[in-house]
């Protein structure tokens, strides 16, 4: 229906953090989660570092009808959600689809079908041992194409996303998932082979969202969701469009609906906003953010996340020289990662040494980032297997959907040579970056984003475990992969925090993968954007419009 209705490590409340794990019966929150300061002000998120950019725009009830421009700072890629393996993807398609859980702003999971991300699951209650989980359908929630929902068609998403012919990215999910028991058209139960503690949190993933029986194989041509908006087509580079769901079961969506135009060029995106062609762009140019955020343009109102996403390198752990341990920690040592932060994203980030975000419980406080370290660098690749350029040129590949990424390279690249190391940058379009890199694993040295790192299950296990979906390094450690699964099923809060730590520890030891920076962001909009605050869901990564409108 379309109605109007820093780090604390230790000293933090873990009780916010530990979602339904059994550990802590309450939420998951992590800083930088979405727009401005502490979150007091109505903002969707806690906010990482206390900025204060509360949105300028109209106030009052808001009003329906208009079409809402956005000026998207990537292509869509994938249509078919439980493929989707690129934020740009999952970012669009969360307009269409809709979770079993709810989120809410702190990233607690929910029930309430008020909170900023609601879930299709009612009520959900979990046996003592936590085998067993019940979930009850809301009532009255109905799919783009007409049918209702029903635990059937919950029952047949678990089942595609777990299908190996599939190759749903977020099979792992479900891998402690016995059986899917439906015992009516209201219930879903699910019978679990073991504990898994994450569960419950990665049920709020848009990797795992519920479509309709049957409708798997259209999905990457026709994505149908329960969502606040109906997809209508796309001209993938160019251009998306979609309608609102005029049957929606939840509040709004207010703009009749959403045009999608994708506007990598972070200038022409910036200018597409003030000249008026857009009302919303997803990411302000860095060298431009000073300029904008925190009330300094009249003309523009932003939103600002700290940190948005972290950035890290993907040195193929399977070919030399990375196969070498010496080599890795040697590329490490070699990175001036502050000058990174002040050259390439002008001075909008932080340096890491892992990539749990500053005050989440998960994160060990005790890791510092390398030092550039020339000669310990030269040092360790002396004492490998190696020459120095046995290999030389080193491909380098980075894309230009990113151009501080092309910066980024670039000062890396002074690096290396001051270290002795020929390297070739190859700059690629967007699609072939993903083809070469993360699906054929063509490459020895890349770098990349990951954007919502809220849940350590999901970040941990997808990027580094020998299993991992999103793991495109081959790395494979004996030592990680226990940490990790030890922390998926320990029996308490104590056990499984002390399991991610001691899976950083490895990770920082390994070095798989240098870590290189936080980035912040902003999003803006024009003035006559309404509940602008509301955009930017939970997870720190995707954008959902359900609620926003236009005062024209």
């Amino acid at each position: 229906m379309r109605d109007n209705a820093a780090d604390t490590n230790d000293s933090i409340d873990r009780r916010r953090f530990l979602v339904a794990t059994g550990l802590a019966g309450v939420g998951t929150t992590l800083a930088g989660c979405a727009s401005g300061g502490d979150g007091s002000d109505g903002s969707s998120g806690d906010g990482g570092d206390g900025s204060d950019d509360a949105p300028i725009g109209p106030t009052g009830e808001p009003e329906e009808g208009g079409t809402l421009v956005w000026g998207h700072s990537e292509v869509t890629q994938e249509l078919d959600i439980h493929l989707a393996q690129t934020a740009a993807s999952s970012r669009f398609l969360n307009n269409v689809h809709e979770t079993l859980v709810g989120l809410t702003n702190e990233l607690e999971i929910s029930s309430d079908p008020d909170v900023t991300r609601p879930g299709l699951a009612s009520d959900w209650s979990i046996n003592d041992d936590r085998t067993e989980y019940t979930f009850t359908l809301r009532d009255g929630v109905t799919f783009h194409d007409g049918s209702d929902l029903t635990s059937s068609d919950v029952r047949y998403t678990i089942e595609r996303i777990t299908d190996p012919d599939v190759g749903a990215r977020y099979s792992g999910v479900f891998t402690s998932v016995e059986s899917v028991e439906t015992p009516d058209d209201s219930t879903v139960v699910l019978q679990m082979s073991e504990r898994y503690n994450p569960l419950l949190r990665q049920l709020a993933f848009s990797g795992t969202a519920i479509i309709p029986e049957g409708s798997g194989p259209d999905q990457a041509s026709n994505p149908v969701g329960t969502g606040p908006f109906v997809f209508e087509s796309r001209q993938q580079g160019n251009r998306a469009e979609l309608s609102a769901f005029d049957d929606y079961w939840g509040e709004g969506p207010y703009v009749d609906a959403l045009e999608e135009r994708t506007m990598t060029d972070p200038d022409t995106r910036l200018t597409g906003l003030t000249d008026g062609d857009l009302d919303y762009i997803n990411d302000i140019p860095l060298d431009d953010m000073t300029d904008y955020v925190d009330g300094a343009n009249d003309n523009v109102q932003t939103s600002t996340w700290r940190p948005l996403a972290f950035n890290h390198m993907y040195l193929h752990n399977d070919r030399p020289p990375f196969d070498s341990v010496n080599w890795r920690r040697a590329i490490d040592f070699a990175i001036d990662k502050q000058e990174l932060v002040e050259g390439a994203l002008f001075g909008q980030g932080t340096t890491l040494a892992t990539p749990s975000f500053p005050n989440s419980p998960y994160r060990n406080g005790e890791l510092e980032p390398r030092p550039q370290d020339i000669e310990q660098a030269r040092s360790l690749i002396e004492e490998s297997e190696y020459g120095m350029n046995e290999f030389a040129p080193i491909e380098f590949k980075v894309t230009t959907n990113y151009p501080w990424h092309i910066t980024a390279a670039t000062i890396m690249e002074q690096s290396f040579s001051e270290l002795g190391l020929e390297v070739e940058i190859q700059e690629l379009q967007w699609g072939d970056w993903l083809t070469q890199v993360t699906a054929n694993m063509d490459y020895r040295m890349a770098m990349v984003n990951w954007f919502s790192g809220w849940e350590p299950a999901q970040m941990y296990r997808g990027l580094f475990h020998s299993e991992g979906s999103f793991n495109s390094f081959a790395y494979a450690s004996d030592d990680f992969d226990t940490a990790i699964e030890n922390a998926e099923s320990a029996p308490t809060e104590e056990e499984e925090i002390e399991y991610y730590r001691e899976a950083q520890r490895v990770l920082h030891e390994e070095v798989p993968s240098p870590m290189l920076w936080f980035r912040d962001g902003a999003m803006g909009a024009k003035p006559s954007v309404g509940a602008l605050d509301t955009v930017l869901a939970p997870n720190n990564s995707e954008v959902n419009f359900s609620a926003t409108w236009l005062d024209e």
